[in-house]
């Protein structure tokens, strides 16, 4: 198959299979209006925040250049915030596309994302100064400019970067789909946010049929 037809099914089949994961209810929220209540429905109210970025392909435009450039990356990307659930290892929610030069908290401020109460909040340092109302949040402490944190504070981040690790397994799951790990070269308007989308439903898919081993005793096979 040709670069060029694998690219028209993505396109066909694409809207179908995104309807197919909303049937069953797969994709993650969209509309930080609704995150509070989806949020909500959880048994165990332990959330992790992360941002997470992809490579484009280098806009021609320099001012669009300079937008879509991350420092971080070195490189030009897309990013998205998502929020997931520690416990199922599910994306609950999925903010929409911004080009990479915008910085994650700004996106938290921007979208107004509210929690339910007494929720736990696990973020990185990259949502500093991020504390939503009446949620307990966990941020490793960074260490002062020109001194050491003290055994405390390391242990401390150390207990914390522990509880985080599982967002990067999930984001590390979402892009086992190819087409948000390598470079997205397509230009249809809104089709890098819809890939996204669809990336996260199928992790959901998975996660959802995805069965621990069974536990027996050996010695119920000894005759």
């Amino acid at each position: 198959m040709s670069q060029g037809q694998a690219n028209d099914w993505i396109q066909r089949l694409g809207p179908i299979l995104q309807g197919a994961l909303k049937e069953q209810a797969l994709l993650p929220e969209r509309d930080p209006a609704n995150l509070e209540q989806v949020l909500a429905e959880y048994d165990l109210l332990e959330f992790t925040i992360d941002g997470t970025e992809r490579r484009k392909q280098r806009p021609k435009d320099n001012e669009v250049q300079k937008e879509y450039y991350s420092g971080k990356k070195k490189a030009h990307t897309l990013t998205n915030n998502v929020i997931t659930h520690a416990h199922s290892r599910t994306v609950c929610y999925l903010s929409k596309t911004y080009p990479g030069k915008r910085h994650d908290k700004r996106i938290c401020d921007e979208e107004g994302y509210r929690f339910p109460r007494n929720s736990q909040l696990f973020q990185d340092t990259g949502f500093q100064g991020y504390a939503p109302e009446e949620v307990i949040t966990y941020q490793p402490k960074k260490k002062p400019r020109g001194g050491e944190l003290n055994l405390c504070e390391r242990f401390i981040n150390s207990v914390i970067s522990s509880s985080r690790i599982i967002v990067e397994n999930i984001i590390c799951g979402i892009k086992r789909c190819r087409i948000v790990k390598d470079i997205f070269r397509n230009h249809l308007a809104g089709f890098d946010d819809q890939v996204m989308e669809i990336a996260c439903g199928l992790h959901n898919l998975r996660v959802r049929h995805r069965h621990s081993a069974d536990h027996f005793n050996l010695f119920d096979f000894i005759t």
